[in-house]
């Protein structure tokens, strides 16, 4: 099997590097200043802001710790990692609520815990380092089954989807994630073929490693199968329609004047934050002829350059906000 050895090492320095005293990874979170500034926490005399993808907690406990009279509420559809960021905020246990959910169904979620509208929305998609070490074949080293689910009570996994789409349906997958055509073909033909031959690719290394022997070992600062993974992922748990339908619903909780702030980390993401924007930021065709957001940034925001040094890994970040404005 083809082994980017130069990879691997790379990655093993950083992980003995990023993991903590209890022995797990927390990353730090992205452009932590910007999200304050954007959501005017510094601000707010009282209010409750909504971090709709609260993850392992490091963006809610940034916003904790700069307003003592500020609330939070955490959704996470990953159990799991709502169990790390409640270990994580628990010094902020009287201000935050944490729920397990989808951030497409805010308005019920926040109903069910008495809360109508909100001062502010924070949507930071994606997967954490916490996740990548799950077991859950999100990481190329894992030689666990391919499941990729963030909400483990769904049923649809990326083993789920090798095993059951044509060629044709992976390589548009792959291509949407941005593999070129070429490999993308040549990738679903061979995932087809071996499971024709073997009854499937039983876990996240082989699938690396079946992705590598048909790219080719590159060498590089990125591995090659970093964008087949990218694809299932996103497939797998639906993350360009939960970001889509999570925007609006952010939007609809807001009051007048409330903010929304969105950080992406790859072109199909931003794509899709800038279209549902400019998209909520139109007049309606019928009743009030005021639009439901003005935009706040018109380029989105990226990490400072000594962000990007410190913290590699948010150097892809972008951040778009809007405001409510009726």
């Amino acid at each position: 099997m083809a082994i980017d050895l130069q990879w691997l090492r790379r990655v093993t320095e950083r992980r003995k590097k990023e993991t903590s005293e209890e022995g797990i990874r927390l990353h730090p979170p992205a452009m932590v200043k910007e999200v304050l500034d954007f959501l005017r926490v510094w601000e707010l005399k009282k209010g409750v802001l909504v971090d709709m993808t609260v993850g392992t907690g490091g963006h809610t406990l940034a916003i904790l710790q700069a307003n003592p009279k500020v609330k939070v509420v955490g959704i996470d559809r990953d159990a799991a990692s709502l169990e790390v960021s409640a270990k994580r905020l628990s010094d902020y246990a009287d201000r935050v609520t944490l729920i397990h959910g989808d951030m497409r169904d805010t308005q019920r979620l926040l109903r069910q815990v008495g809360i109508g509208q909100v001062d502010g929305c924070l949507i930071d998609p994606g997967l954490s380092l916490w996740q990548m070490d799950s077991k859950r074949g999100f990481s190329f080293l894992d030689d666990t089954p391919l499941d990729m689910r963030m909400d483990r009570t769904s049923h649809v996994t990326a083993q789920t989807l090798l095993q059951t789409m044509s060629t044709d349906e992976l390589e548009c997958l792959f291509l949407q994630s941005g593999e070129c055509r070429y490999d993308a073909r040549r990738i679903a033909q061979a995932i087809v073929k071996e499971r024709n031959r073997s009854g499937g690719i039983p876990t996240a290394k082989a699938l690396a490693e079946l992705v590598m022997q048909v790219k080719g070992v590159r060498g590089g600062r990125i591995h090659p199968a970093t964008k087949v993974f990218l694809a299932l992922r996103m497939a797998v748990n639906e993350e360009i329609d939960a970001l889509r339908f999570g925007i609006v619903e952010g939007s609809k909780v807001l009051k007048k004047g409330g903010r929304l702030v969105v950080l992406t980390y790859q072109s199909l993401e931003d794509k899709t934050v800038k279209e549902t924007f400019a998209a909520l930021a139109q007049p309606p065709e019928k009743g009030d002829d005021r639009p439901m957001l003005r935009i706040l940034t018109k380029d989105p925001i990226r990490p400072s350059y000594q962000e990007r040094k410190q913290n590699p890994r948010a150097r892809s970040c972008k951040l778009r906000a809007a405001e409510r404005v009726k």
